[in-house]
């Protein structure tokens, strides 16, 4: 999951929360997000995940079919996302440009990423060069009209992570997207019910919902899905 600009990233213990543990409500998360490639028209094929993480994601891919690679910009996540896939993981940062082929990719996916770069605008044009024509970028990042935000304040979770740096609408995702020449087919929020309170951990009683539930406005995340033009 995330790729990080910031020090703590490379620190062993950044990894030390729930975000980054293979709980029963993570697992649940990984098969919907199997779900959405599928669902947005990416039934198999060659899938890069940026920001890695522990792999959990790549593993979950390949077990789906999928073939996986990954970018991840911490050694030590870069180390166990390995174990997990018999793909490709890049030790970088995402801002930096990927080390792989024009049009290899017939999905990427920036899961919980895009809020944490700096030069956000060089990952996603990075993104659609490694897109074959037709293949789709799917980004996850927390909504900055997100009815929680009022709501929780400073235990809000985009609080709860000092190395975000941007705070997305709906407007400046898109427009990020299109200026990176891609072609916007669903932008939607989310609220995550599989994994909720790993960061504000008395939220955790809401994983009893056990989905995704997706709404047109106010859900806690921005669901992207953008095309590379044919």
């Amino acid at each position: 999951m995330p790729v990080l600009a910031c020090r703590p990233v490379h620190d062993a213990s950044y990894f030390e929360r729930e975000y980054f543990q293979l709980h029963p409500g993570k697992v649940k998360y990984l098969e919907y997000l199997v779900g959405l490639l599928r669902v947005h028209g990416i039934p198999g094929g060659r899938v890069l995940d940026v920001g890695a993480g522990y792999g959990f994601f790549l593993e979950a891919l390949e077990k789906a079919g999928y073939e996986a690679d990954g970018i991840e910009v911490s050694p030590h996540a870069a180390e166990q996302a390995r174990r997990r896939t018999h793909g490709q993981v890049a030790e970088q940062g995402a801002e930096e440009p990927f080390p792989f082929p024009e049009e290899r990719f017939d999905a990427v996916t920036l899961l919980d990423v895009i809020e944490h770069l700096q030069d956000y605008p060089a990952a996603l044009a990075s993104c659609r060069r490694c897109l074959r024509p037709g293949g789709k970028l799917f980004v996850i990042t927390l909504n900055a009209h997100s009815l929680a935000r009022p709501l929780l304040g400073k235990r809000w979770a985009w609080h709860q992570d000092p190395t975000h740096i941007h705070m997305f609408s709906p407007r400046m995702l898109r427009e990020g997207l299109e200026g990176a020449g891609l072609e916007v087919e669903t932008l939607k929020t989310e609220s995550n019910f599989c994994s909720v309170g790993e960061g504000t951990k008395f939220l955790k009683p809401l994983r009893v919902i056990g989905r995704v539930v997706h709404t047109p406005i106010l859900g806690d995340s921005l669901l992207a899905v953008a095309r590379r033009p044919r």
